[in-house]
Protein backbone atom coordinates (compact mmCIF):
# COMPACT_ATOMS: atom_id res chain seq x y z
CA UNK A 1 0.00 0.00 0.00
CA UNK A 2 1.48 3.13 -1.01
CA UNK A 3 1.06 6.32 1.64
CA UNK A 4 0.64 9.25 0.38
CA UNK A 5 0.63 13.46 1.78
CA UNK A 6 -0.04 16.12 -0.59
CA UNK A 7 1.69 19.55 1.07
CA UNK A 8 0.23 23.10 -0.48
CA UNK A 9 -1.03 25.84 0.54
CA UNK A 10 -3.42 26.37 -1.92
CA UNK A 11 -6.54 24.10 -0.58
CA UNK A 12 -8.07 24.19 -4.12
CA UNK A 13 -4.75 22.76 -6.01
CA UNK A 14 -4.68 20.13 -3.19
CA UNK A 15 -8.10 18.75 -3.89
CA UNK A 16 -7.04 18.86 -7.63
CA UNK A 17 -3.80 16.85 -7.54
CA UNK A 18 -6.13 14.78 -4.59
CA UNK A 19 -8.08 13.59 -7.57
CA UNK A 20 -6.13 12.92 -9.87
CA UNK A 21 -4.09 10.88 -7.90
CA UNK A 22 -6.62 8.43 -7.00
CA UNK A 23 -7.90 7.99 -10.61
CA UNK A 24 -4.32 7.38 -11.69
CA UNK A 25 -3.85 4.67 -8.83
CA UNK A 26 -7.39 3.36 -9.03
CA UNK A 27 -6.72 2.63 -12.49
CA UNK A 28 -3.25 0.85 -11.14
CA UNK A 29 -5.57 -1.05 -8.88
CA UNK A 30 -3.51 0.29 -6.46
CA UNK A 31 -4.44 0.45 -3.22
CA UNK A 32 -3.50 3.94 -1.40
CA UNK A 33 -3.87 6.23 1.62
CA UNK A 34 -4.18 9.74 0.90
CA UNK A 35 -3.85 13.10 3.37
CA UNK A 36 -3.64 16.94 2.45
CA UNK A 37 -1.87 19.35 4.70
CA UNK A 38 -1.83 23.41 3.60
CA UNK A 39 1.38 23.59 5.46
CA UNK A 40 4.37 21.67 6.77
CA UNK A 41 3.54 22.44 10.01
CA UNK A 42 0.53 20.44 9.79
CA UNK A 43 2.49 17.30 8.00
CA UNK A 44 5.72 17.59 10.53
CA UNK A 45 3.09 16.93 13.10
CA UNK A 46 1.36 13.77 11.47
CA UNK A 47 2.62 10.42 12.53
CA UNK A 48 1.80 8.95 9.31
CA UNK A 49 4.79 7.39 7.77
CA UNK A 50 4.81 8.06 4.24
CA UNK A 51 6.30 6.72 1.02
CA UNK A 52 5.24 9.72 -1.09
CA UNK A 53 5.04 13.41 -0.42
CA UNK A 54 3.93 16.13 -2.71
CA UNK A 55 5.11 19.22 -1.57
CA UNK A 56 4.81 22.67 -2.97
CA UNK A 57 7.93 24.92 -2.64
CA UNK A 58 6.61 28.35 -2.43
CA UNK A 59 4.74 28.12 0.68
CA UNK A 60 4.28 31.27 3.10
CA UNK A 61 5.54 29.50 6.64
CA UNK A 62 8.02 27.54 5.26
CA UNK A 63 9.22 26.64 1.86
CA UNK A 64 9.22 22.93 0.59
CA UNK A 65 13.46 22.96 -0.04
CA UNK A 66 13.78 23.91 3.75
CA UNK A 67 11.52 20.91 4.59
CA UNK A 68 12.87 18.62 2.34
CA UNK A 69 16.12 19.21 3.78
CA UNK A 70 14.98 18.62 6.92
CA UNK A 71 13.52 15.67 6.48
CA UNK A 72 17.04 14.21 4.74
CA UNK A 73 18.83 15.65 7.81
CA UNK A 74 16.28 13.21 10.01
CA UNK A 75 16.80 10.31 7.66
CA UNK A 76 13.78 10.62 6.03
CA UNK A 77 13.98 8.32 2.96
CA UNK A 78 10.33 9.01 1.38
CA UNK A 79 9.85 9.73 -2.49
CA UNK A 80 9.62 13.32 -2.91
CA UNK A 81 7.85 14.88 -5.48
CA UNK A 82 8.46 19.04 -5.66
CA UNK A 83 5.19 20.80 -7.36
CA UNK A 84 5.87 24.56 -8.79
CA UNK A 85 4.22 27.33 -11.00
CA UNK A 86 7.97 27.82 -11.57
CA UNK A 87 9.94 25.39 -13.77
CA UNK A 88 13.47 27.18 -12.76
CA UNK A 89 13.31 25.46 -9.64
CA UNK A 90 14.10 22.11 -11.10
CA UNK A 91 18.14 22.91 -11.05
CA UNK A 92 17.59 22.86 -7.20
CA UNK A 93 15.15 19.86 -6.35
CA UNK A 94 17.53 16.93 -6.85
CA UNK A 95 20.53 18.15 -4.45
CA UNK A 96 18.11 16.78 -2.06
CA UNK A 97 17.10 13.37 -4.08
CA UNK A 98 13.81 14.46 -5.03
CA UNK A 99 12.04 11.78 -6.95
CA UNK A 100 10.62 14.46 -9.24
CA UNK A 101 9.54 17.83 -10.10
CA UNK A 102 6.65 18.53 -11.77
CA UNK A 103 5.17 21.97 -13.19
CA UNK A 104 1.58 23.44 -12.21
CA UNK A 105 -0.76 22.64 -13.17
CA UNK A 106 0.09 19.03 -13.31
CA UNK A 107 0.06 16.63 -16.30
CA UNK A 108 -1.66 13.75 -15.57
CA UNK A 109 0.85 11.41 -18.22
CA UNK A 110 3.98 12.53 -16.35
CA UNK A 111 2.13 11.98 -12.85
CA UNK A 112 0.98 8.62 -14.55
CA UNK A 113 5.12 7.84 -14.99
CA UNK A 114 5.78 9.25 -11.93
CA UNK A 115 3.99 7.06 -9.70
CA UNK A 116 4.14 4.08 -11.70
CA UNK A 117 8.18 4.59 -11.06
CA UNK A 118 7.56 4.83 -7.55
CA UNK A 119 4.93 1.65 -7.56
CA UNK A 120 7.74 -0.40 -9.27
CA UNK A 121 10.45 0.49 -7.12
CA UNK A 122 8.62 -0.15 -3.70
CA UNK A 123 7.53 -3.80 -4.99
CA UNK A 124 11.58 -4.29 -5.64
CA UNK A 125 11.92 -2.77 -2.05
CA UNK A 126 9.66 -4.65 -0.32
CA UNK A 127 11.17 -8.31 -1.41
CA UNK A 128 14.70 -6.83 -0.08
CA UNK A 129 12.59 -6.36 3.19
CA UNK A 130 12.62 -8.39 6.32
CA UNK A 131 8.40 -7.81 7.67
CA UNK A 132 7.81 -8.47 11.66
CA UNK A 133 4.63 -8.73 12.77
CA UNK A 134 3.20 -9.07 16.32
CA UNK A 135 0.03 -8.56 18.00
CA UNK A 136 0.57 -5.22 18.77
CA UNK A 137 2.58 -3.66 15.84
CA UNK A 138 4.49 -4.41 12.37
CA UNK A 139 7.37 -3.17 11.04
CA UNK A 140 9.12 -3.73 7.72
CA UNK A 141 13.14 -3.41 7.88
CA UNK A 142 15.09 -3.25 4.77
CA UNK A 143 17.79 -6.32 4.46
CA UNK A 144 20.67 -3.65 3.67
CA UNK A 145 20.25 -1.57 7.27
CA UNK A 146 20.55 -4.81 9.22
CA UNK A 147 24.16 -5.32 11.16
CA UNK A 148 23.29 -8.57 12.58
CA UNK A 149 20.44 -10.84 14.51
CA UNK A 150 20.60 -12.52 17.68
CA UNK A 151 18.27 -14.39 20.02
CA UNK A 152 18.44 -14.29 23.46
CA UNK A 153 15.37 -16.59 25.63
CA UNK A 154 13.31 -16.73 22.07
CA UNK A 155 13.22 -12.94 21.91
CA UNK A 156 15.03 -11.94 18.54
CA UNK A 157 16.75 -8.48 18.34
CA UNK A 158 17.10 -6.95 14.95
CA UNK A 159 20.53 -4.28 15.26
CA UNK A 160 20.37 -1.63 12.85
CA UNK A 161 22.52 1.57 12.41
CA UNK A 162 19.58 3.87 14.44
CA UNK A 163 17.67 1.15 17.00
CA UNK A 164 17.53 -2.37 18.00
CA UNK A 165 13.88 -3.75 17.25
CA UNK A 166 12.87 -7.01 18.99
CA UNK A 167 10.27 -9.58 19.28
CA UNK A 168 8.84 -13.14 20.06
CA UNK A 169 9.94 -15.22 17.39
CA UNK A 170 11.79 -18.28 16.15
CA UNK A 171 15.60 -18.00 14.67
CA UNK A 172 14.34 -20.45 11.96
CA UNK A 173 11.57 -18.46 10.66
CA UNK A 174 13.70 -15.61 10.82
CA UNK A 175 16.03 -16.97 8.82
CA UNK A 176 13.34 -17.66 6.12
CA UNK A 177 12.79 -14.14 5.59
CA UNK A 178 16.99 -13.28 5.35
CA UNK A 179 18.68 -13.15 1.90
CA UNK A 180 22.64 -14.34 0.50
CA UNK A 181 24.02 -11.81 2.47
CA UNK A 182 23.48 -12.97 6.03
CA UNK A 183 25.19 -16.46 7.44
CA UNK A 184 24.15 -17.88 10.82
CA UNK A 185 27.56 -17.88 12.20
CA UNK A 186 26.14 -19.37 15.61
CA UNK A 187 23.15 -20.58 16.78
CA UNK A 188 22.04 -17.50 17.92
CA UNK A 189 23.35 -14.81 15.47
CA UNK A 190 22.67 -14.14 11.98
CA UNK A 191 25.61 -11.36 10.18
CA UNK A 192 25.28 -8.81 7.26
CA UNK A 193 28.46 -10.02 5.20
CA UNK A 194 28.35 -6.54 3.89
CA UNK A 195 28.98 -5.00 7.46
CA UNK A 196 32.38 -7.03 8.12
CA UNK A 197 35.41 -5.27 8.75
CA UNK A 198 37.57 -8.28 9.92
CA UNK A 199 37.64 -11.63 11.18
CA UNK A 200 40.05 -13.59 13.33
CA UNK A 201 40.31 -15.95 16.64
CA UNK A 202 36.48 -16.95 15.52
CA UNK A 203 35.08 -13.70 15.86
CA UNK A 204 33.88 -10.89 13.36
CA UNK A 205 34.07 -7.11 14.05
CA UNK A 206 31.70 -4.89 11.85
CA UNK A 207 31.81 -1.72 10.66
CA UNK A 208 29.71 -0.24 13.81
CA UNK A 209 32.86 -2.07 15.98
CA UNK A 210 30.49 -4.58 17.42
CA UNK A 211 32.59 -8.43 17.98
CA UNK A 212 29.88 -11.53 16.63
CA UNK A 213 31.08 -14.73 17.68
CA UNK A 214 31.73 -17.99 15.44
CA UNK A 215 30.95 -20.88 16.50
CA UNK A 216 34.12 -23.48 16.29
CA UNK A 217 32.10 -26.01 14.51
CA UNK A 218 31.17 -23.22 11.39
CA UNK A 219 34.27 -21.15 11.31
CA UNK A 220 35.91 -23.62 8.35
CA UNK A 221 32.52 -23.08 6.31
CA UNK A 222 31.83 -19.10 7.49
CA UNK A 223 35.14 -18.47 5.71
CA UNK A 224 34.42 -20.34 3.25
CA UNK A 225 31.15 -18.83 2.64
CA UNK A 226 32.32 -15.53 3.20
CA UNK A 227 34.68 -15.95 0.35
CA UNK A 228 32.51 -16.94 -2.21
CA UNK A 229 29.91 -13.83 -1.47
CA UNK A 230 32.75 -11.35 -1.69
CA UNK A 231 33.62 -12.72 -5.18
CA UNK A 232 29.79 -12.57 -6.14
CA UNK A 233 29.81 -8.90 -5.01
CA UNK A 234 33.10 -8.14 -7.01
CA UNK A 235 31.73 -9.61 -9.97
CA UNK A 236 28.34 -7.89 -9.88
Amino acid sequence: MLKIAICDDEKIFCNILQEKIRNTLDNMNETFTLHTYTNTNDLRRSENPFNVIFLDIKMPTQDGLEFAQELRLQGNDSSIIFISSFPEYVFDVFRLEAEDFLCKPIDEIKLHSVLLRIIEKKRADDKNCLFIQTNQWCKSIKLQSIFYCEVINRIIYIHTAHEVINYYGKIEDLGNQLDSRFYRCHRSYFVNLDFIMSYSNGEVVLENSEHIPVSRLRQKEFMGYMLQYMKRRHRK
